[in-house]
């Protein structure tokens, strides 16, 4: 290639460079302008949310090497357009590069009101939104995990809203900076010492453990790092061990019910055999040993790599669930959602005993499930089914359940969480769709009218169902943002 070809090609790309340059500049000044508030009072465009890198993408291959001159970048982070207009001309005339100056770091005042900026309008629930729960039957307390607020919170037992009033106080509550707690989704009471264990999903990966009188921004007595994405927690008293789901690797891990900070499971149960599909909920038979999970079906397939030993990178810890960072994606797929059995003991990539699977189960996410080992039955609450399903625990393959709780009338809607107090002989419900945990005779069936209601909202209360939202759209012609959760 000539000289004169490979010159060309260079000042081409440095013109490319700047007219991309302005261009982003100029579209910045425009947003800026558009999302402070018109002084006429006419509808401007909304700015959501804040710039962020989406992609790279590396430029064409040149014969030659591609110089941008250093004064020619630092010119471009100028806050002034005006400056880097009048640079221009002397940069692409050949003259000597025009010394430039720092980037200007906006001042306190600008900084401070930048940070204390309020939105012109938010989207939230302020109610409590009950996301898991259980019974304390010897303490004659029930203790829920919510989402909305980040918080564990305490009620008696026996507390039942009255129709007229906007709410029932909690007894206690747990929430602050210092708990450890975000979207927590799951919780066990220990029964000897009411030691409170939380779980969170989606983004703080620990287990807390709180003393039961613990109240407001409370320390745990410890915590436990936990895999990304647990949803729900039982334990086993005989072996002393807790159990739980990991709903994007797929698996079930199990701790000893000690263990705190960096320790390693003790068990892994994970791999294509199991036939686990974004497990949800879990419960455990202590007369018969065995194990339930629940899975929506949402199944991504991951080739898992050779992992090395030491602290580097590739190392991770004995019996950690390979997900994330530590598998190569593959392809997914969707199954129909199902109820997978083991031993409480299974490890590795087995299969399960039985699979309770198909059209006849009327299995709608199912994201919670309690055994009652007396009566030899499953409680599975399904989230988008609103409805509550109950099956032997010896069924399987494509069966119906023996009893359905659905209907106006129970007020169980988008139920997350399921219950059973074996004490008092009663079914607790946590509806995330409205604000209330509700409770029902063992054997209820079809659309009963709940024995108590514990709401934290007024029982009209609409509920956002936001829940870690991910992304958000605007949708221009309906006016609506639509958001992913």
């Amino acid at each position: 290639m000539t000289q004169s070809v490979r010159a060309w090609r260079t000042s081409r790309a440095i013109r490319l460079f700047v007219l991309v340059a302005l261009f982003g500049t100029a579209t910045q000044l425009v947003l800026s302008r558009e999302g402070r508030a018109p002084q006429d009072g006419t509808r401007r465009t909304k700015i959501i949310g804040k710039d962020r890198l989406v992609s790279v993408e590396p430029l064409p291959e040149m014969d030659g090497e591609m110089c941008v001159y250093p004064e020619l970048m630092a010119s471009l982070q100028q806050e002034s357009a005006s400056t880097l207009m009048a640079s221009l001309p002397q940069q692409q005339s050949g003259a000597a590069p025009v010394p430039s100056t720092p980037p200007r770091r906006p001042s306190d005042a600008v900084r401070s009101a930048v940070a204390t900026r309020k939105p012109i309008s938010t989207v939230k629930d302020p109610r409590n939104s009950f996301a898991g729960l259980v019974v304390d039957p010897i303490r004659n307390e029930v203790i829920m995990a919510e989402e909305n607020n980040f918080s564990i919170l305490v009620y008696d037992r026996t507390t039942n809203t009255p129709p007229g009033a906007a709410l029932s106080e909690p007894k206690r509550m747990i929430q602050g900076e210092s708990t450890f707690l975000e979207f927590a989704c799951g919780v066990y009471v220990d029964p000897t010492t009411g030691d409170i264990y939380g779980i969170n999903n989606d983004t703080l990966n620990w287990m807390t453990v709180f003393d039961r009188n613990a109240r407001g921004n409370a320390a745990p007595n410890r915590k436990l790092a936990t895999p990304h994405s647990t949803f729900s927690i039982v334990a086993d008293e005989e072996n002393q061990e807790l159990l739980m789901t990991v709903q994007d690797p797929h698996a079930v891990v199990t701790f000893k019910k000690t263990a705190k900070d960096q320790d390693a499971p003790v068990r892994l149960l994970q791999g294509p055999k199991t036939r686990m599909a974004d497990p949800h909920g879990l419960a455990l038979d202590p007369k018969t040993g065995l194990i339930y999970v629940t899975n929506w079906g949402t199944h991504n397939e991951r080739r898992i790599p050779a992992v090395g030993g030491g602290t580097g990178r590739g190392a991770r810890k004995p019996n950690w669930p390979v997900g994330g960072d530590q598998s190569i994606p593959g392809s997914g797929y969707f199954r129909p959602p199902s109820i997978t059995v083991y031993r409480k003991d299974a490890q590795g990539d087995v299969a399960p005993l039985r699979v309770i699977q198909g059209p006849r189960t009327l299995m709608n996410w199912p994201t919670s499930i309690a055994v009652h080992p007396d009566r030899g039955e499953l409680f599975v609450a399904n989230d988008t089914g609103d409805s509550v399903t109950v099956y032997r625990t010896d069924a399987d393959g494509d069966v119906a359940p023996i009893r359905i709780l659905k209907g106006p009338r129970s007020m169980i809607k988008n139920p997350t969480g399921v219950a059973l107090d074996l004490k008092n002989n009663e079914l607790w419900v946590a509806n995330f769709g409205n604000h209330s945990a509700t409770v029902f005779p063992i054997d209820a069936a079809g659309d009963p009218v709940p024995k108590r209601v514990i709401r934290s909202g007024p029982a009209n209360a609409p509920s956002p169902m936001l829940s870690n939202p991910h992304t958000i759209a605007y949708d221009t012609k309906r006016d609506e943002l639509l958001v992913s959760n």
